[in-house]
């Protein structure tokens, strides 16, 4: 059965968390794009307060920064909690600032050991992230200089010791080396 009307919101604040419970209600219905469940509950998840919208949870710090700011947060974009108490939602404690100033916000005068420096450095090299893209030396003279002379793209990247699909994207970003062919 779908439901097409949405019936008021009611938010069951199960851990305490310090919010206005009317911007809350008006941020769930700005985010989802269809009616939710009447009965919103904020539970604890990853150590801050949390709401399920429809498949997917939304920490209600970053849920009410996003309908402030009108958009959605990036990943690198961080809500910081100006009192460290991460119950607390309420909009003069949060700000958003970017992942790296907020870690070092954090851990500012903090002394670590030899033991627990090695701790990090052994979870940081298991952690799975993005992969960082190499730059490769691929210029474009020398691109439009072997595409005028009717050399395939993989021979142009055996010349150049590159991968073929860094010569296509340099073609790709420079449409004007194939008008010139």
């Amino acid at each position: 059965m779908t439901v097409k009307t949405q019936y008021p919101i009611k938010i069951d604040n199960q851990c305490g968390c310090i919010v206005d419970e009317g911007e809350l209600t008006e941020a769930i219905l700005w985010y989802t794009d269809g009616p939710v469940q009447s009965i919103k509950k904020i539970y604890i998840s990853a150590r801050y307060p949390t709401v399920s919208i429809r498949d997917e949870k939304v920490h209600v710090h970053r849920l009410l920064f996003s309908y402030w700011a009108g958009r959605r947060l990036l990943t690198i974009e961080n809500v910081h909690h100006k009192d460290e108490n991460g119950l607390n939602a309420s909009k003069d404690n949060l700000s958003l600032i970017l992942g790296g100033v907020h870690q070092s916000l954090h851990n500012k005068g903090k002394l670590l050991t030899d033991s627990h420096k090695a701790k990090i450095g052994k979870a940081n090299h298991k952690r799975r992230g993005i992969a960082i893209k190499k730059s490769a030396y691929a210029p474009i003279g020398e691109i439009r200089t072997m595409l005028n002379q009717g050399i395939s793209i993989n021979r142009i990247a055996k010349s150049l010791g590159v991968d073929w699909s860094t010569v296509k994207n340099r073609i790709i970003q420079n449409p004007e080396l194939l008008a010139q062919t």
